[in-house]
This record gives C-alpha cells, sequence and structure tokens, in this order.
C-alpha cells in the first residue's frame, strides 16, 4: 500500500525510529503504565471510557470518539490532567476520522475474505493509526502508512499485546459485567502505551 502514501522525511524518521525501537510492545511494561494510570486517575478514567462505549452505540460517532479517546489516554498516561473535553476533542476532526474509517473498512474486509490471515496482520498493524491521527502526525494516509510500517518490524509482539490487552479488558465480565467497568480502559490504554513507546521523541 505504500503507493497510496508517500511519507515526508519527518514521518520516514519516525517510522525507522520505531522500527529500531526495542521492545516497544513489551506487555509487561504497558500494563504497568496502565496500571499507574488507572491508579492515578481511577474514577475518572473509568467514568469517561463508560461514556465512550455509551456513544460508541452510535455508529457516527464511532471515529471521532476513537480520535479522542486516544487523546485522553494520551494524558492520563502522562500523568497529566485528562478531561472529558478531551474525548470530545475528536470531533474536531470528524471527517477526517471517518474518511480514514471509510477507507480501512474495505481493505480490511477483502483482507478477511482473502484466507483471513491478511486481514489479521492489516487489523495489527493499523492498530495506531488512530494514534497518529490523534497526534496529527499526517493525514490519514499517512498514519495508515506509518503505523503499518512501524507496527510490521514488531507484528509479532503487537499482536500478542493485543490479545492480553483484549483478555484483560473483558477480564470484569466474569464478575457479572459490573467488574468490565474497571478492566475495559486497559485494553486502550496499553495500546496507548505501546504507541508511546514505539514513536517515543528521541533524547536530546
Amino acid at each position: 500500500m505504500s503507493i497510496f502514501a508517500t511519507l515526508n522525511p519527518e514521518q520516514l524518521g519516525r517510522v525507522q525510529r520505531a522500527r529500531n525501537a526495542v521492545s516497544p510492545f513489551d506487555i509487561g511494561a504497558c500494563l504497568t503504565q496502565s496500571f499507574e494510570a488507572l491508579k492515578r486517575d481511577f474514577w475518572n478514567i473509568v467514568l469517561v471510557n463508560f461514556l465512550w462505549m455509551l456513544l460508541s452505540c452510535f455508529i457516527i460517532t464511532i471515529p471521532p470518539l476513537a480520535v479522542g479517546m486516544c487523546r485522553f489516554n494520551e494524558k492520563a498516561l502522562r500523568g497529566e490532567s485528562a478531561r472529558l473535553d478531551d474525548l470530545f476533542s475528536g470531533f474536531n476532526d470528524f471527517g477526517v476520522s471517518w474518511l480514514m474509517l471509510l477507507v480501512m473498512i474495505p481493505f480490511l474486509i477483502v483482507a478477511f475474505v482473502l484466507c483471513y490471515l491478511p486481514g489479521i496482520y492489516l487489523s495489527v498493524a493499523w492498530m495506531l493509526a488512530w494514534n497518529l491521527l490523534a497526534d496529527k502526525r499526517g493525514s490519514f494516509w499517512e498514519c495508515l502508512e506509518m503505523s503499518r510500517q512501524a507496527v510490521t518490524a514488531h507484528w509479532g509482539w503487537a499482536f500478542l499485546l493485543t490479545i492480553v490487552a483484549q483478555i484483560i479488558s473483558q477480564a470484569g465480565i466474569i464478575a457479572c459485567f459490573v467488574g468490565v467497568f474497571a478492566t475495559l480502559p486497559f485494553y486502550m490504554l496499553m495500546v496507548s502505551a505501546a504507541y508511546r513507546r514505539l514513536f517515543a521523541e528521541p533524547q536530546l
């Protein structure tokens, strides 16, 4: 898909650093960072995630809320004041977020039809595109391509992290669905933690 997105030198440098990153999808590290964030601001994170889950029932809100959740989680992981405004900030990027989703869907459908494995590859390879879009690292095409190129270099570990994060986030269902509100935030927090580790800015 490189033919669809030509990355500029800054983006290529960011991708190259990501490819050379050491253990960006370290499950223990991502889980620890997510747990620390949740411990610092438990009720705020739980309530915002609950609201995100409710509002995502409306299809039209899904893409902008995905962008907003990335921004909310980024602040939460940094120990900054993450607010409800951050969740809704994604609506400022309503059009571009929907364009990205509308591009992803047909590619994923075709990829899953082709023996299923290509679909799994793409769904994992694009897992950080929303974070990149939230950080305004480029157009939706460029964000998709940056995510694909960077994650592919660590694809096996990225796939394993998504499985573990999903298991943790759904573990609360065992407690009659009540506990899921406490465990639900872990999935996106762990993905955002991996994003921060993968695309970390170079130390000056």
